[in-house]
């Protein structure tokens, strides 16, 4: 007389939304024409004009911290990921893997009735796992994706990428004009529109990392042509430029000062003519590229709109970290780090430069004017490294659009994801215990402006360099490779009265830096990102006094 006893099914409560991520690759915070850029996006100002966005959101200042955070709601050295993820540095906080100990949300969502997929760029796995023969537990269908099509590494080229469709190398499609921004967001459209065909009542994720604007920066040449003419105004006036707008849009306090030049960057006017033709280019490249790329984030909204998708969808758009200053004032041409191309070689190349015989990377003042008004760039601790846009739309919620002042960080996105779907974080996944969220929801901003901060504290570390914002002020320290971590000199900036960290400080409040640096060394440990260390040599880099220690 047995019974039957039928597994429960997997379900999704009723009217679940659909969440979207759109993560942008090395695009700075002032880039979108929202927060105040010359370059057009017309459709991720769409999705800011009726959402919201924000104008204090942080990252990791680097790609795969960023990344690992955004999809886990924890902080990176916590879940594994110190730095890049390329190499395993033998540390817990240095694994370059995520830890199971922190189930991404596409795992969460995956067992709690969503389909999961993910289109783009990963970088969470180590080089020696990314190999043919390589160890595929962290790819990302073992990291909860149903699907995916994408790249593994930290970059590729964007007419000849290395593609990974769900857990195998394929040859790139071989079609006339062929682009991975185009690629990708037709993969996306495919895959929500067979799931739509499938199960229209079942909600998806869809995790959406575009290349761009990271090196190389590739487009068709009628992008580059097209902002030829704006790029020759040079970095220090388009800096001036931007910051006015950003005044004009509210995007930033009307009593903002832009900084001067960083330390390093020369001053446009003491250029050549012939620097200046050819740098002119590469601005003009990494504007058409973020143009095209915003193209394709339209077309997949217009789809999500043609399916009755997009009012109950949660979207989700930032970048990972500020602007990138690694080719320092020469750029890259034929290769984005450490190229030997001079400038006068790029001069006699320029009709090359963005197509398939170059691969690009802008110089690093024009990672300054992708930074406006912050200081610095990606890898520093500085908000030119940290802060990035923030769009976040979802017409069936979100009614009162507009600008959001709240301290926001990359953490805090996978919670506001779960709070929204209704789906509890596991204690225990797949036989793992897992460690605590640790981001808070931010959706009691999403139509009250006011709403408080999510939390008060937020550490920062990379590379030895540090940084910890709490309750409006923030204190930094740039480590020097080589040096003692205990002579690194503190810095003290209160940033809900500075925002562009112009007044240190510290000589006349040393108990409140004292109160932050040890803060600091709490969250650090809280945090596993001790030991300190240094970048490995092979990343330490060779160029000028303005970049960081690495």
């Amino acid at each position: 007389d047995s019974k039957a006893s039928p597994l429960p099914l997997n379900e999704a409560r009723a009217g679940s939304p659909n969440i979207v991520y759109i993560l942008l690759d090395d695009t700075g915070f002032s880039d979108l024409h929202c927060y105040g850029s010359e370059i057009a996006t017309p459709n991720i100002d769409a999705l800011a004009a009726r959402g919201l966005l924000y104008n204090q959101f942080h990252s990791k200042a680097v790609c795969s911290p960023s990344r690992a955070s955004l999809l886990t709601g924890r902080n990176s050295h916590a879940v594994g990921m110190k730095e890049l993820a390329d190499v395993d540095q033998g540390y817990p906080s240095a694994r370059g893997r995520i830890t199971p100990a922190a189930a991404t949300i596409a795992q969460i969502l995956q067992s709690s009735g969503y389909s999961t997929y993910g289109v783009g760029k990963w970088h969470l796995v180590p080089n020696a796992d990314q190999k043919i023969a390589g160890d595929r537990t962290h790819w990302p269908l073992q990291k909860g994706f149903d699907r995916w099509y994408g790249f593994l590494s930290g970059w590729t080229d964007q007419y000849h990428p290395s593609i990974i469709e769900d857990n195998h190398p394929i040859e790139r499609p071989n079609k006339p004009d062929y682009h991975f921004s185009v690629d990708i967001v037709d993969q996306a459209i495919r895959m929500i529109g067979d799931h739509n065909s499938a199960d229209a009542k079942k909600p998806f994720l869809l995790y959406t990392a575009f290349s761009a604007t990271h090196a190389p920066i590739q487009v068709p040449k009628s992008y580059i042509d097209k902002y030829a003419a704006e790029y020759r105004k040079g970095w220090d006036k388009l800096r001036e430029e931007r910051h006015r707008r950003q005044i004009e849009l509210g995007v930033i306090p009307r009593d903002t000062q832009l900084p001067p030049r960083n330390p390093g960057d020369p001053a446009w006017d003491s250029l050549s003519d012939e620097e200046k033709a050819v740098f002119s280019r590469f601005m003009a490249a990494f504007a058409g590229f973020l143009e095209f790329a915003d193209e394709q984030i339209g077309r997949l909204v217009r789809f999500l709109k043609e399916r009755n998708l997009f009012d109950n969808t949660a979207i989700f758009l930032m970048s990972d970290n500020g602007g990138a200053p690694e080719a320092g004032n020469k750029g890259g041409f034929a290769y984005p780090y450490r190229d030997a191309t001079t400038v006068h070689q790029m001069f006699l190349r320029l009709d090359d430069l963005g197509g398939e015989k170059t691969q690009p990377l802008y110089q690093r003042p024009w990672a300054a004017l992708s930074d406006t008004p912050l200081r610095y760039y990606k890898l520093w601790p500085y908000r030119g490294g940290r802060q990035t846009p923030c769009i976040v739309s979802w017409p069936n919620e979100i009614k009162n659009f507009g600008l959001r002042r709240q301290f926001v960080d990359m953490i805090d996105i996978t919670p506001t994801v779960l709070d929204i779907t209704g789906i509890a974080a596991p204690g225990v996944f797949r036989g793992v215990c897992q460690m605590p969220i640790h981001g808070k929801s931010i959706r009691a901003t999403f139509n009250n402006p006011q709403s408080p901060n999510p939390r008060d504290t937020q550490y920062f570390e990379l590379w030895g360099s540090r940084a910890i914002w709490h309750d409006g002020w923030n204190a930094v320290a740039i480590h020097q490779p080589g040096t003692d971590f205990d002579s690194d000199r503190w810095e003290l900036y209160h940033v809900d009265q500075d925002f562009c960290e112009m007044h240190n400080l510290a000589s006349q409040f040393p108990e409140k830096l004292a109160e932050m640096k040890q803060l600091w060394w709490t969250e650090a440990a809280r945090n596993g990102a001790l030991p300190q260390l240094e970048a490995p040599a092979s990343r330490q880099p060779t160029y000028d006094q303005a970049l960081p220690p690495r």
